[in-house]
């Protein structure tokens, strides 16, 4: 694949590395990102981020399965693929947890229009400490 990317005035070809062939025949496993369901729905507070501008409208939704690189949610309100959130965590107390998690939808759950999938892209230390996430 060929990208034309900022900064750099020429194509430049990227590759994905499975592995390495010949005498060597060795292959990278396969990444596996499995979703924990959750004991309970970790609720948080959310905003769709529009070209690195924040300051939207706050909406309310929850977490209901987690895993290392990403989320189930239920989101209020209808959310398009590919947006981009800032999250904040809830706690029990009903108080906004310190720290952010900022992600990607990548679409609805398969099987549901009321889950949507979310790829992390950034997860602040802080904000998921009170959760063990």
């Amino acid at each position: 694949m060929e990208v034309r990317t900022k900064g750099i005035e020429h194509l430049v070809v990227l590759f994905e590395a499975l592995g390495i062939g010949g005498r060597h025949k060795l292959s990278f496993p396969e990444a596996v990102d499995t979703l924990v369901p959750l004991k309970d729905e970790i609720p948080l507070r959310y905003e769709v981020v529009e070209s690195s501008q924040v300051g939207g409208a706050m909406s309310k939704g929850g977490l209901t399965k987690v895993s290392c690189k990403g989320a189930e949610a239920g989101l209020e309100g209808p959310v398009p693929a590919l947006s981009n959130l800032k999250m904040h965590l809830i706690g029990s107390g009903g108080e906004q947890l310190p720290g952010a998690l900022h992600g990607k939808v990548l679409g609805p759950v398969p099987g549901t229009s009321a889950r949507l999938y979310i790829r992390f892209t950034s997860i602040s230390p802080e904000s998921t400490a009170s959760y063990d996430i």
